[in-house]
Protein backbone atom coordinates (compact mmCIF):
# COMPACT_ATOMS: atom_id res chain seq x y z
CA UNK A 1 0.00 0.00 0.00
CA UNK A 2 1.16 3.54 -0.78
CA UNK A 3 -0.22 6.90 0.22
CA UNK A 4 -0.04 10.56 -0.65
CA UNK A 5 -0.71 13.50 1.65
CA UNK A 6 -1.80 16.98 0.68
CA UNK A 7 -4.65 19.40 0.02
CA UNK A 8 -7.48 18.13 -2.15
CA UNK A 9 -11.15 18.51 -2.89
CA UNK A 10 -13.19 15.97 -0.97
CA UNK A 11 -16.98 15.99 -1.13
CA UNK A 12 -17.09 19.63 -2.05
CA UNK A 13 -14.56 20.90 0.47
CA UNK A 14 -10.80 21.43 0.32
CA UNK A 15 -9.17 19.40 3.11
CA UNK A 16 -5.63 18.42 4.03
CA UNK A 17 -5.37 14.70 4.60
CA UNK A 18 -3.87 11.44 3.41
CA UNK A 19 -5.09 9.17 0.64
CA UNK A 20 -4.26 5.48 0.96
CA UNK A 21 -4.00 3.65 -2.36
CA UNK A 22 -4.12 -0.09 -2.93
CA UNK A 23 -4.09 -1.78 -6.36
CA UNK A 24 -4.78 1.54 -8.03
CA UNK A 25 -7.88 2.28 -5.97
CA UNK A 26 -8.45 4.74 -3.11
CA UNK A 27 -8.69 2.53 -0.01
CA UNK A 28 -9.04 5.19 2.67
CA UNK A 29 -8.96 8.95 3.30
CA UNK A 30 -7.91 10.12 6.74
CA UNK A 31 -5.99 12.79 8.60
CA UNK A 32 -3.31 10.45 9.93
CA UNK A 33 -1.54 8.00 7.64
CA UNK A 34 0.33 5.14 9.31
CA UNK A 35 1.93 3.51 6.28
CA UNK A 36 5.64 4.19 5.80
CA UNK A 37 5.24 5.01 2.11
CA UNK A 38 3.68 8.45 2.37
CA UNK A 39 4.49 11.11 -0.20
CA UNK A 40 3.82 14.73 0.75
CA UNK A 41 2.36 16.58 -2.22
CA UNK A 42 2.69 20.32 -2.73
CA UNK A 43 -0.08 21.97 -4.73
CA UNK A 44 -3.79 21.33 -5.10
CA UNK A 45 -4.82 17.74 -5.82
CA UNK A 46 -7.85 17.54 -8.11
CA UNK A 47 -9.50 14.56 -9.79
CA UNK A 48 -8.25 14.00 -13.31
CA UNK A 49 -10.54 15.09 -16.10
CA UNK A 50 -12.67 12.88 -18.31
CA UNK A 51 -12.94 14.38 -21.80
CA UNK A 52 -16.08 12.90 -23.34
CA UNK A 53 -15.60 14.42 -26.80
CA UNK A 54 -12.36 13.96 -28.72
CA UNK A 55 -11.47 13.13 -32.31
CA UNK A 56 -8.20 11.20 -32.26
CA UNK A 57 -8.27 10.55 -36.03
CA UNK A 58 -5.73 7.74 -36.70
CA UNK A 59 -6.68 5.12 -39.32
CA UNK A 60 -6.30 6.90 -42.67
CA UNK A 61 -5.91 10.32 -41.01
CA UNK A 62 -2.88 9.59 -38.84
CA UNK A 63 -1.18 12.69 -40.24
CA UNK A 64 -3.72 14.77 -38.27
CA UNK A 65 -3.55 12.84 -34.99
CA UNK A 66 -3.19 9.32 -33.67
CA UNK A 67 -4.51 7.63 -30.59
CA UNK A 68 -0.94 7.67 -29.30
CA UNK A 69 -0.31 11.40 -29.89
CA UNK A 70 -3.81 12.42 -28.83
CA UNK A 71 -3.69 10.43 -25.60
CA UNK A 72 -0.24 11.82 -24.81
CA UNK A 73 -1.63 15.32 -25.26
CA UNK A 74 -4.57 14.37 -23.04
CA UNK A 75 -2.22 13.15 -20.31
CA UNK A 76 -0.33 16.46 -20.32
CA UNK A 77 -3.70 18.18 -19.93
CA UNK A 78 -4.62 16.25 -16.78
CA UNK A 79 -6.98 13.69 -18.31
CA UNK A 80 -7.34 10.06 -17.27
CA UNK A 81 -9.98 8.95 -19.78
CA UNK A 82 -11.34 10.07 -23.15
CA UNK A 83 -14.37 9.23 -25.26
CA UNK A 84 -13.32 9.12 -28.90
CA UNK A 85 -15.81 9.80 -31.69
CA UNK A 86 -16.54 7.37 -34.54
CA UNK A 87 -16.46 9.76 -37.53
CA UNK A 88 -13.02 8.54 -38.50
CA UNK A 89 -11.88 7.36 -41.92
CA UNK A 90 -13.15 4.66 -42.17
CA UNK A 91 -16.24 5.40 -40.07
CA UNK A 92 -16.73 3.25 -36.97
CA UNK A 93 -20.23 1.87 -37.43
CA UNK A 94 -19.57 -1.89 -37.24
CA UNK A 95 -17.82 -4.46 -35.08
CA UNK A 96 -14.72 -4.87 -37.24
CA UNK A 97 -13.78 -1.17 -37.31
CA UNK A 98 -14.61 -0.84 -33.62
CA UNK A 99 -12.32 -3.74 -32.74
CA UNK A 100 -9.48 -2.44 -34.92
CA UNK A 101 -9.55 0.88 -33.15
CA UNK A 102 -9.72 -0.61 -29.68
CA UNK A 103 -6.75 -2.85 -30.48
CA UNK A 104 -4.72 0.22 -31.43
CA UNK A 105 -5.71 1.92 -28.18
CA UNK A 106 -4.75 -1.09 -26.07
CA UNK A 107 -1.21 -0.85 -27.43
CA UNK A 108 -0.78 2.89 -27.98
CA UNK A 109 -2.92 4.93 -25.59
CA UNK A 110 -1.25 6.60 -22.60
CA UNK A 111 -4.56 6.93 -20.75
CA UNK A 112 -7.82 5.00 -20.55
CA UNK A 113 -9.62 5.06 -23.87
CA UNK A 114 -13.21 4.48 -24.87
CA UNK A 115 -14.97 4.78 -28.22
CA UNK A 116 -18.49 5.68 -29.26
CA UNK A 117 -20.32 3.71 -31.94
CA UNK A 118 -21.45 5.64 -34.99
CA UNK A 119 -25.03 5.75 -36.21
CA UNK A 120 -25.49 5.85 -39.98
CA UNK A 121 -28.32 5.18 -42.38
CA UNK A 122 -26.51 1.98 -43.30
CA UNK A 123 -26.50 0.51 -39.78
CA UNK A 124 -29.57 2.11 -38.16
CA UNK A 125 -31.77 -0.95 -38.64
CA UNK A 126 -29.16 -3.23 -37.05
CA UNK A 127 -27.80 -0.90 -34.37
CA UNK A 128 -29.08 -3.05 -31.49
CA UNK A 129 -27.39 -6.17 -32.90
CA UNK A 130 -24.10 -4.33 -33.44
CA UNK A 131 -24.13 -2.98 -29.88
CA UNK A 132 -24.78 -6.46 -28.51
CA UNK A 133 -21.86 -7.97 -30.43
CA UNK A 134 -19.40 -5.23 -29.50
CA UNK A 135 -20.35 -5.31 -25.85
CA UNK A 136 -19.49 -8.98 -25.61
CA UNK A 137 -15.91 -7.71 -25.66
CA UNK A 138 -15.95 -3.94 -25.06
CA UNK A 139 -18.13 -1.37 -23.36
CA UNK A 140 -19.55 1.35 -25.58
CA UNK A 141 -19.92 4.72 -23.80
CA UNK A 142 -22.63 5.98 -26.17
CA UNK A 143 -24.00 5.96 -29.69
CA UNK A 144 -22.97 9.15 -31.42
CA UNK A 145 -22.16 11.86 -31.98
CA UNK A 146 -25.21 11.64 -34.24
CA UNK A 147 -25.08 14.16 -37.07
CA UNK A 148 -28.40 15.79 -37.91
CA UNK A 149 -26.49 17.62 -40.65
CA UNK A 150 -23.54 16.20 -42.57
CA UNK A 151 -22.06 16.66 -46.01
CA UNK A 152 -22.21 12.89 -46.53
CA UNK A 153 -25.88 11.80 -46.86
CA UNK A 154 -25.11 8.41 -45.32
CA UNK A 155 -23.94 10.04 -42.09
CA UNK A 156 -26.77 12.58 -41.85
CA UNK A 157 -29.50 11.16 -39.63
CA UNK A 158 -33.11 12.39 -40.12
CA UNK A 159 -35.21 13.07 -37.05
CA UNK A 160 -37.44 10.05 -37.69
CA UNK A 161 -34.47 7.67 -37.76
CA UNK A 162 -33.10 9.21 -34.58
CA UNK A 163 -36.51 8.84 -32.93
CA UNK A 164 -36.74 5.17 -33.91
CA UNK A 165 -33.23 4.54 -32.66
CA UNK A 166 -34.08 6.21 -29.37
CA UNK A 167 -36.97 3.76 -28.98
CA UNK A 168 -34.87 0.71 -29.86
CA UNK A 169 -31.87 1.17 -27.57
CA UNK A 170 -31.47 2.20 -23.94
CA UNK A 171 -27.90 3.40 -24.40
CA UNK A 172 -26.93 7.05 -24.15
CA UNK A 173 -27.14 8.82 -27.52
CA UNK A 174 -25.05 11.94 -28.13
CA UNK A 175 -26.27 14.43 -30.73
CA UNK A 176 -24.67 17.13 -32.84
CA UNK A 177 -27.70 19.40 -32.86
CA UNK A 178 -27.90 21.54 -35.99
CA UNK A 179 -31.09 21.48 -38.04
CA UNK A 180 -30.22 20.80 -41.70
CA UNK A 181 -33.07 22.93 -43.01
CA UNK A 182 -31.63 25.99 -41.25
CA UNK A 183 -27.97 25.42 -42.04
CA UNK A 184 -26.49 28.29 -43.98
CA UNK A 185 -22.90 29.33 -44.64
CA UNK A 186 -22.88 30.92 -41.20
CA UNK A 187 -24.66 28.01 -39.43
CA UNK A 188 -26.89 30.38 -37.39
CA UNK A 189 -27.81 29.88 -33.72
CA UNK A 190 -31.37 29.09 -34.80
CA UNK A 191 -30.17 25.86 -36.41
CA UNK A 192 -28.92 24.57 -33.06
CA UNK A 193 -31.91 25.79 -31.07
CA UNK A 194 -34.42 24.23 -33.49
CA UNK A 195 -32.59 20.90 -33.49
CA UNK A 196 -32.55 20.82 -29.69
CA UNK A 197 -36.29 21.56 -29.58
CA UNK A 198 -37.08 18.81 -32.08
CA UNK A 199 -34.98 16.19 -30.30
CA UNK A 200 -36.42 17.00 -26.89
CA UNK A 201 -39.90 16.28 -28.25
CA UNK A 202 -39.20 12.57 -28.57
CA UNK A 203 -36.50 11.61 -26.11
CA UNK A 204 -33.62 12.21 -23.77
CA UNK A 205 -30.19 12.77 -25.27
CA UNK A 206 -26.76 14.11 -24.48
CA UNK A 207 -26.18 17.20 -26.60
CA UNK A 208 -22.64 17.84 -27.83
CA UNK A 209 -20.89 21.23 -27.82
CA UNK A 210 -23.89 23.47 -27.08
CA UNK A 211 -23.07 26.99 -28.23
CA UNK A 212 -26.15 29.09 -27.39
CA UNK A 213 -27.75 30.33 -24.22
CA UNK A 214 -31.27 29.38 -25.43
CA UNK A 215 -30.23 25.77 -26.05
CA UNK A 216 -28.64 25.55 -22.61
CA UNK A 217 -31.80 26.77 -20.91
CA UNK A 218 -34.03 24.45 -22.94
CA UNK A 219 -31.98 21.36 -22.11
CA UNK A 220 -31.55 22.27 -18.44
CA UNK A 221 -35.33 21.97 -17.93
CA UNK A 222 -35.31 18.32 -19.06
CA UNK A 223 -33.68 14.98 -18.24
CA UNK A 224 -31.30 15.42 -21.16
CA UNK A 225 -27.73 16.55 -20.59
CA UNK A 226 -25.29 18.75 -22.49
CA UNK A 227 -21.68 19.73 -22.80
CA UNK A 228 -20.02 23.05 -23.57
CA UNK A 229 -16.54 23.65 -24.94
CA UNK A 230 -13.92 26.18 -23.87
CA UNK A 231 -13.94 27.79 -27.30
CA UNK A 232 -17.67 28.54 -27.15
CA UNK A 233 -17.37 30.32 -23.80
CA UNK A 234 -13.91 31.92 -24.06
CA UNK A 235 -13.86 32.87 -27.74
CA UNK A 236 -16.38 34.66 -29.93
CA UNK A 237 -16.94 35.96 -33.44
CA UNK A 238 -14.65 38.92 -32.78
CA UNK A 239 -11.77 36.40 -32.80
CA UNK A 240 -12.51 35.32 -36.38
CA UNK A 241 -10.43 38.07 -37.93
CA UNK A 242 -7.48 37.11 -35.74
CA UNK A 243 -7.80 33.45 -36.73
CA UNK A 244 -8.27 34.18 -40.42
CA UNK A 245 -8.40 30.97 -42.45
CA UNK A 246 -8.12 28.93 -39.25
CA UNK A 247 -11.42 30.20 -37.85
CA UNK A 248 -13.88 27.49 -38.89
CA UNK A 249 -15.41 25.24 -36.26
CA UNK A 250 -18.84 23.58 -36.05
CA UNK A 251 -20.90 24.92 -34.37
CA UNK A 252 -19.26 28.26 -35.15
CA UNK A 253 -18.12 30.82 -32.65
CA UNK A 254 -21.05 33.00 -31.62
CA UNK A 255 -21.10 36.72 -30.98
CA UNK A 256 -19.55 38.13 -27.83
CA UNK A 257 -22.84 38.59 -25.94
CA UNK A 258 -23.89 35.00 -26.66
CA UNK A 259 -20.56 33.62 -25.47
CA UNK A 260 -20.73 35.69 -22.28
CA UNK A 261 -24.30 34.57 -21.60
CA UNK A 262 -23.31 30.94 -22.05
CA UNK A 263 -20.39 31.38 -19.67
CA UNK A 264 -22.67 33.02 -17.12
CA UNK A 265 -24.96 29.96 -17.06
CA UNK A 266 -22.12 27.45 -16.96
CA UNK A 267 -23.65 26.01 -13.81
CA UNK A 268 -26.53 24.75 -15.97
CA UNK A 269 -24.16 22.66 -18.07
CA UNK A 270 -23.38 19.06 -17.22
CA UNK A 271 -19.96 18.63 -18.81
CA UNK A 272 -17.03 20.63 -20.15
CA UNK A 273 -15.50 18.84 -23.14
CA UNK A 274 -12.85 19.89 -25.62
CA UNK A 275 -14.31 18.59 -28.91
CA UNK A 276 -10.61 18.12 -29.73
CA UNK A 277 -10.54 18.19 -33.54
CA UNK A 278 -6.99 18.37 -34.90
CA UNK A 279 -6.25 19.02 -38.58
CA UNK A 280 -3.17 19.70 -40.62
CA UNK A 281 -2.27 23.31 -41.32
CA UNK A 282 -3.11 22.72 -44.97
CA UNK A 283 -6.57 21.43 -44.04
CA UNK A 284 -7.22 24.48 -41.88
CA UNK A 285 -6.07 26.83 -44.62
CA UNK A 286 -8.58 25.10 -46.90
CA UNK A 287 -11.39 25.78 -44.43
CA UNK A 288 -11.73 22.44 -42.64
CA UNK A 289 -13.65 22.98 -39.36
CA UNK A 290 -12.30 22.02 -35.97
CA UNK A 291 -10.20 23.23 -33.03
CA UNK A 292 -7.72 21.15 -30.99
CA UNK A 293 -8.09 21.34 -27.20
CA UNK A 294 -7.68 18.10 -25.24
CA UNK A 295 -4.47 19.37 -23.63
CA UNK A 296 -5.61 22.91 -22.85
CA UNK A 297 -9.19 22.51 -21.56
CA UNK A 298 -8.48 21.60 -17.93
CA UNK A 299 -5.49 24.01 -17.58
CA UNK A 300 -7.59 26.88 -18.96
CA UNK A 301 -10.40 26.13 -16.53
CA UNK A 302 -8.09 25.73 -13.54
CA UNK A 303 -6.73 29.19 -14.31
CA UNK A 304 -10.27 30.58 -14.36
CA UNK A 305 -10.84 28.90 -11.00
CA UNK A 306 -7.64 30.50 -9.69
CA UNK A 307 -9.01 33.88 -10.79
CA UNK A 308 -12.33 33.28 -9.04
CA UNK A 309 -14.34 33.09 -12.29
CA UNK A 310 -15.45 29.50 -11.75
CA UNK A 311 -15.90 27.61 -8.49
CA UNK A 312 -13.87 24.53 -7.67
CA UNK A 313 -16.96 22.40 -7.15
CA UNK A 314 -18.45 23.52 -10.44
CA UNK A 315 -15.18 22.78 -12.19
CA UNK A 316 -14.76 19.26 -10.82
CA UNK A 317 -18.42 18.46 -11.46
CA UNK A 318 -18.11 19.53 -15.10
CA UNK A 319 -14.79 17.84 -15.78
CA UNK A 320 -14.74 14.70 -13.65
CA UNK A 321 -17.81 13.84 -11.58
CA UNK A 322 -20.62 14.45 -14.07
CA UNK A 323 -18.85 12.81 -17.04
CA UNK A 324 -18.39 9.66 -14.97
CA UNK A 325 -22.05 9.63 -13.89
CA UNK A 326 -23.59 10.45 -17.25
CA UNK A 327 -21.46 8.05 -19.28
CA UNK A 328 -21.51 5.31 -16.64
CA UNK A 329 -17.78 5.14 -15.88
CA UNK A 330 -17.56 3.19 -12.63
CA UNK A 331 -14.71 4.02 -10.23
CA UNK A 332 -14.03 7.28 -12.07
CA UNK A 333 -15.03 10.81 -11.08
CA UNK A 334 -14.27 12.50 -7.79
CA UNK A 335 -11.74 11.68 -5.10
CA UNK A 336 -13.74 9.07 -3.18
CA UNK A 337 -12.99 5.81 -1.40
CA UNK A 338 -13.46 3.00 -3.92
CA UNK A 339 -12.65 5.16 -6.94
CA UNK A 340 -9.48 4.89 -8.98
CA UNK A 341 -6.59 6.95 -7.67
CA UNK A 342 -6.60 9.34 -10.62
CA UNK A 343 -5.22 12.74 -9.59
CA UNK A 344 -3.94 15.89 -11.26
CA UNK A 345 -1.79 18.14 -9.08
CA UNK A 346 -1.81 21.87 -9.83
CA UNK A 347 0.45 24.59 -8.49
CA UNK A 348 -1.90 27.56 -8.66
CA UNK A 349 1.07 29.91 -8.75
CA UNK A 350 2.46 28.11 -11.78
CA UNK A 351 0.66 30.17 -14.40
CA UNK A 352 2.07 30.03 -17.92
CA UNK A 353 0.99 31.09 -21.37
CA UNK A 354 -0.18 28.47 -23.82
CA UNK A 355 2.30 28.03 -26.65
CA UNK A 356 1.81 25.60 -29.51
CA UNK A 357 5.44 24.47 -29.31
CA UNK A 358 4.79 23.21 -25.77
CA UNK A 359 1.74 21.12 -26.71
CA UNK A 360 1.84 17.48 -27.73
CA UNK A 361 -0.94 17.18 -30.31
CA UNK A 362 -0.01 16.77 -33.96
CA UNK A 363 -2.08 19.89 -34.68
CA UNK A 364 0.40 22.69 -35.25
CA UNK A 365 -1.75 25.48 -33.90
CA UNK A 366 -4.11 26.30 -31.02
CA UNK A 367 -6.89 28.88 -30.79
CA UNK A 368 -5.69 29.60 -27.24
CA UNK A 369 -2.18 30.77 -28.09
CA UNK A 370 -0.95 33.11 -25.30
CA UNK A 371 -3.95 32.41 -23.04
CA UNK A 372 -3.00 31.96 -19.40
CA UNK A 373 -3.29 28.43 -18.06
CA UNK A 374 -2.22 26.22 -15.16
CA UNK A 375 -0.92 22.88 -16.38
CA UNK A 376 -0.67 19.96 -13.95
CA UNK A 377 2.75 19.33 -12.43
CA UNK A 378 1.84 15.75 -11.63
CA UNK A 379 -0.69 13.27 -12.96
CA UNK A 380 -1.41 9.97 -11.23
CA UNK A 381 -3.21 7.20 -13.13
CA UNK A 382 -4.58 4.48 -10.89
CA UNK A 383 -2.06 5.45 -8.25
CA UNK A 384 0.92 5.41 -10.61
CA UNK A 385 2.83 8.64 -11.15
CA UNK A 386 2.48 9.08 -14.91
CA UNK A 387 3.59 12.70 -15.38
CA UNK A 388 6.04 14.72 -13.29
CA UNK A 389 7.09 18.27 -14.14
CA UNK A 390 6.72 17.71 -17.86
CA UNK A 391 8.30 14.25 -17.95
CA UNK A 392 6.21 11.22 -18.87
CA UNK A 393 7.04 8.28 -16.59
CA UNK A 394 4.92 5.60 -18.26
CA UNK A 395 4.92 3.80 -21.58
CA UNK A 396 1.89 3.80 -23.92
CA UNK A 397 -0.46 0.85 -23.67
CA UNK A 398 -3.57 0.58 -21.54
CA UNK A 399 -2.81 -1.06 -18.21
CA UNK A 400 -4.45 -4.36 -17.31
CA UNK A 401 -7.72 -4.50 -19.16
CA UNK A 402 -9.81 -5.65 -16.24
CA UNK A 403 -8.71 -2.54 -14.33
CA UNK A 404 -9.23 -0.04 -17.12
CA UNK A 405 -12.64 -0.95 -18.49
CA UNK A 406 -15.10 1.76 -17.48
CA UNK A 407 -18.35 0.59 -15.99
CA UNK A 408 -21.45 -0.43 -17.82
CA UNK A 409 -23.03 2.44 -19.68
CA UNK A 410 -26.65 3.11 -19.05
CA UNK A 411 -28.66 6.11 -20.01
CA UNK A 412 -28.41 8.32 -16.96
CA UNK A 413 -30.89 10.68 -15.43
CA UNK A 414 -29.98 14.33 -15.36
CA UNK A 415 -27.33 15.10 -12.74
CA UNK A 416 -28.50 18.17 -10.89
CA UNK A 417 -25.52 18.82 -8.58
CA UNK A 418 -18.89 16.72 -33.64
CA UNK A 419 -19.36 18.62 -35.39
CA UNK A 420 -18.12 17.43 -38.71
CA UNK A 421 -14.78 18.17 -37.12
Amino acid sequence: MVAIYGKFLYRGEIIEAGIEIENGVIKDIKKTIETEKVEKIDGLILPTSIDVHVHFRDFEESDKETIESGSLSALYGGNCLVVDQPNTNPFVDNFDEYEKRMEIAEKKSYIDYTLNLGLTLKNSERIHEIIKKIEEKYRIPAVGEVFLQHNNPEFQIPYDVLEETRKKISKLITVHAEDPSLIQDTRPPEAEIEAVKRCLEFGDFHFCHVSTYDSAVLISDTNSTFEVTPHHILLNSEDLKRFGEFSRVNPPLRDKVEAEMLFNVLQLADILASDHAPHTLEDKKNGTPGFPGVETTYPLMVNLMRRGLIGIRTLTNLMAINPAKIFGFEKYGGIEIGNYANFAVFNLKGVSKIKIERLHTKAEWTPFENFEAVFPERVYLKGELALLNGDVLIEPGIRKKEETDPGEVEESEKNTGSSEN
